[in-house]
């Protein structure tokens, strides 16, 4: 039987397209990120893979402290 979930992996790595859900989960899962800062760091920087994990390294996510009980 056929595996029901087949990974697809994009065709040119170096560029970081999201115009298919199938493509935000992989660069998401890749880039250990949320789709909300992917999508961030590819309208401040560009869609160039090298530039997008820069960006990433450098705007670390908010900590939002957990409230005491």
């Amino acid at each position: 039987m056929k595996d029901p979930i087949q990974r697809r992996i994009p065709h040119d790595l170096t560029q970081v397209i999201i115009n298919e859900h199938w493509q935000i989960t992989y660069w998401t899962l890749t880039l250990q990120t949320t789709q909300e800062r992917l999508t961030r760091a590819i309208r401040e920087v560009g869609s160039n893979t090298e530039q997008i994990l820069a960006w990433l390294r450098d705007h670390p996510p908010l900590i939002t402290p957990k409230t005491m009980i």
